[in-house]
């Protein structure tokens, strides 16, 4: 009712009802799958079946499409209520406090990969890395030859 007097969604409200969607999406997926397994089988049995079994299965294949029918209404309805989430403000806010924070969590974890990195090495190693830098090689023998 809120949502309704106030003509606008808060992030929640956004969040809840994209819950929402993904279930519906997922259960329409579902029936989808579903209805396509019954069609093949019943179309198989249909074509194997004798005369006794026709009229049935010629029935239950009506039925599956009527249900496919509904169901294909039932996506569209499911499309439309996505496109006016994608419209509203707050989808788009909290699309881009989502994206926010992905960045922070990769930065975290390039930070996080670095100190492990270098957490991991030994003094002894580290030290002679450094030793075999050619930054060091190149003063060895720039000394020398000034000697």
């Amino acid at each position: 009712m809120k949502c309704h007097e106030s003509k606008k969604l808060t992030l929640a409200q956004v969040g809840q009802f994209a819950n929402c969607l993904v279930e519906a999406r997922n259960e329409l997926q579902h029936k989808a799958d579903v209805i396509q397994r019954k069609f093949t089988i019943t179309k198989a049995l249909l074509f194997k079946a004798d005369r006794s079994s026709f009229d049935r299965l010629r029935q239950q294949i009506c039925k599956l499409e009527l249900e496919q029918k509904r169901l294909e209404e039932d996506a569209s309805v499911y499309n439309w209520l996505q496109q006016q989430l994608k419209l509203s403000p707050a989808y788009n806010k909290m699309l881009e406090i989502s994206a926010c924070m992905e960045l922070k969590a990769k930065s975290r974890e390039q930070v996080e990969s670095t100190d492990v990195e270098y957490s991991e090495i030994s003094f002894e190693e580290l030290l002679a890395q450094e030793k075999k830098d050619s930054f060091w090689q190149k003063n060895r023998k720039s000394r020398s030859c000034s000697s």
